[in-house]
């Protein structure tokens, strides 16, 4: 086969390996790039079959030779990935795409290039590597965590303690933390996403959220923007703690506090000036009425009284009952 020196000239620029086959498979023209990707010299090349220049995991094609079918079928053009062995005996992963031409309906020969694929094969790796350990990450965590497109409140993605499974298309945060239709809204329930939308910062709201169990709890609600590189605000991080324990134990404090604040009031009415009658000895309580000493202090404090009788008066009211 003869080559027009532009043709050569672009085949010899290109970055990827080409070979240049006729329908025996011999190979006809390998640019540069060939040879650096597997090794052979022009020289070594040239009238060689392929099989025995680079092939499929050894020097010996398995069945029917993938470029010799393609060109059998007329496929136009064929896309693979293979592994393709060097001289040195290296095996690098690569894409295949062959290509015959024809000549009156016959196939007379093949384009092949092929395209070392190995470093981007590896970055694949290496970055579904750091999702796997991203994932098991976030599911580690003790807390709801979503990431939320804030176009449409919907979820992009969701650790298990938030949803426990694939997460479905379209669910929006709302519909998830709520099992509403709608955003929240008002003073009472307000959307953080709308606020890390207008202010592009951390945001932190005290919400009411189903819990797995069905019911509710309190949750304080942390936010983060993510922005574009426009700087745009695209999607939100949230996490939420159940703060559930702690408010109740604010309840209970805030309790405690008004029955001793309470308490402290009537002691402090106790401690003043009482007005008290000199004679039967009751007291005027603030709103004018007079009570027994008994009733005063009852309603006024936490003593309760259990009558009984001293020894003098004893003495003085029933002297019979007195033992001289």
């Amino acid at each position: 086969m003869q080559f027009v020196s532009i043709h050569e000239a672009i085949l010899n620029s290109m970055s990827d390996a080409v070979y240049v086959v006729d329908r025996d498979m011999r190979i006809q023209y390998a640019n540069p790039a060939a040879e650096q990707m597997t090794g052979y010299t022009f020289d070594e090349t040239i009238g060689k079959n392929c099989s025995h220049v680079f092939c499929e995991r050894s020097f010996r094609c398995d069945g029917v030779c993938p470029p010799k079918k393609a060109m059998r079928k007329e496929v136009p053009i064929l896309h693979r990935e293979a592994e393709t062995r060097t001289k040195s005996g290296e095996i690098r992963e690569t894409q295949i795409s062959i290509s015959p031409f024809f000549d009156d309906g016959v196939c007379i020969g093949a384009v092949i290039v092929i395209k070392d694929i190995t470093d981007l094969k590896k970055a694949e790796e290496r970055i579904r590597s750091q999702n796997r350990f991203l994932t098991d990450v976030i599911n580690a965590l003790p807390h709801p965590f979503t990431v939320i497109d804030t176009n449409n409140h919907e979820l992009r993605l969701a650790n298990k303690v938030a949803y426990d499974g694939i997460l479905p298309e379209r669910l929006t945060c709302y519909a998830l933390a709520h099992q509403r239709s709608t955003p929240c809204s008002g003073d009472d329930h307000p959307c953080p996403l709308e606020d890390v939308k207008k202010t592009g910062e951390y945001v932190v709201v005290d919400h009411v959220h189903h819990d797995a169990k069905g019911g509710y709890c309190d949750v304080e609600v942390h936010c983060y923007p993510i922005f574009d590189e426009r700087g745009q605000v695209v999607q939100m991080i949230e996490y939420s703690v159940d703060v559930s324990e702690r408010k109740r134990a604010a309840q209970e404090r805030e309790k405690l506090i008004a029955d001793l604040q309470r308490a402290l009031q009537e002691v402090k009415t106790l401690s003043g000036l009482l007005p008290i009658c000199s004679s039967c000895k009751k007291i005027r309580d603030d709103k004018g009425y007079w009570n027994t000493l008994e009733i005063y202090i009852s309603e006024h404090s936490g003593a309760e009284f259990s009558h009984g009788i001293c020894p003098e008066c004893m003495q003085r009211l029933y002297p019979q009952y007195t033992k001289k």
